[in-house]
């Protein structure tokens, strides 16, 4: 009997073996992402390019807008002329309502397009910055590298960021 024991013991221990190195094997390392990202050359550029973008857009909002003022106030005006007819009314109003409709519309739109353009314009240098980061990591024998911004603890001597920033050529 103790000599089964002792053969299911090592046998066990045999199975078992192989998968113990793993877990000591994987190394874990941490980025600061963001601090990372604003630091790229040339990412300033983009935040130029989106001011504009959001400026033209503003512009052409703030046409709209002008325009529906005068729709209303002329509105205004008929309604407190009294022989204005009801049906005139009624197309006036029904005019703001389309109006007021689109610039709702191109209001949501445009916050869609702005989000669609920083995306169009941020991927190269996320894509970029996921490059280094795998070539960091390969060279350093790196199983995971987190972001620093989800992590609760960590540990100064597993940052990758300066040489992220290095393989980037950041300063």
């Amino acid at each position: 009997m103790k000599n089964l024991q002792k053969i299911s013991f090592l046998l066990f221990s045999f199975l078992l073996f192989p998968f113990l190195p793993c877990s000591a094997q994987s190394k874990f390392g941490h980025v600061d992402y963001s601090e990372i990202i604003k630091n790229i050359p040339g990412i300033d550029s983009i935040q130029t390019i989106i001011t504009n973008y959001t400026a033209d857009l503003q512009a052409i909002g703030e046409q709209m807008a002008k325009e529906f003022e005068e729709k209303q106030s002329a509105f205004e005006k008929l309604t407190n002329t009294p022989n204005t007819s009801q049906a005139v009314l009624k197309i006036k109003q029904d005019e703001l309502m389309a109006i007021y409709k689109r610039i709702q519309e191109f209001s949501q739109s445009a916050e869609a397009d702005i989000q669609e353009k920083q995306v169009e314009l941020l991927e190269p240098f996320q894509n970029k910055l996921l490059e280094a980061i795998k070539t960091i990591a390969k060279k350093e024998s790196y199983n995971y590298v987190f972001d620093i911004s989800t992590l609760l603890f960590h540990s100064q001597e597993d940052d990758l960021t300066d040489k992220v920033k290095t393989e980037l050529g950041i300063k």
